[in-house]
């Protein structure tokens, strides 16, 4: 099963280029109503890359800006971003410092898909993995929120099969496509994300609020 439920036709006149199409993104939590956007974004093939921009409780990696770019490969239901941000300063207080991380560090989310013509809605499926460019295995996370949101019957039997079989299609396409470990990932970052990581700003960029 595709994580995209039954794609529409972009309409005739929406399109950057031949290849690149303007789109519309909403973003959210499975199960939860609040979306964040509409944001900018631009669809290429079976990618969608949007953007949005971090406020100043973010402190950016040297070189960077916070202008947050991420990739949603449609097919699997699965969203990429190398994050631009080295350290957050929460409402509370609590500093978050990914420096150990590193700037080079992947984070890859497992999400639902949602094609309204030219706008998507993309929600957020619990499950994470982080993957560093550096030789570092990578790390998956949250796999007891995945749990917990059946338990609580917030997410079917159905659902849960469908997002584990494309997270675990995604592992094998990019990350291992042989049984046994390798030192390089197979496709990371995807070849297919290449060309939309290069393209300018897609618009006045929409900011994100604590």
């Amino acid at each position: 099963m595709n994580a995209v439920k039954q794609p529409e036709l972009t309409r005739p006149g929406h399109a950057l280029n031949s290849r690149n199409q303007p789109v519309e993104v909403m973003r959210g939590r499975h199960s939860k109503e609040r979306l964040f956007g509409p944001l900018p974004g631009v669809r290429c093939a079976d990618v969608v890359a949007y953007e949005f921009e971090l406020p100043d409780s973010f402190e950016p990696w040297p070189g960077r800006t916070l202008l947050e770019r991420t990739f949603v490969l449609l097919e699997l239901g699965v969203s990429l971003a190398n994050p631009c941000w080295a350290r957050h300063v929460k409402l509370d207080g609590t500093v978050v410092d990914r420096g150990p991380e590193g700037s080079d560090t992947w984070y890859v989310d497992l999400m639902t898909v949602e094609q309204h013509e030219d706008r998507y809605i993309f929600r957020d499926l619990f499950i994470d993995v982080m993957v560093p460019m550096d030789r570092r295995h990578y790390r998956m996370l949250d796999l007891n929120e995945f749990a917990n949101a059946i338990d609580s019957e917030s997410l079917s039997v159905e659902q849960a099969t469908d997002a584990l079989r494309r997270w675990q299609r995604f592992l094998d396409r990019h990350l291992h496509a042989e049984r046994a470990p390798v030192e390089n990932w197979t496709d990371f970052p995807p070849a297919a994300i290449l060309s939309l990581l290069e393209l300018p700003p897609f618009a006045e960029p929409v900011r994100w609020s604590d």
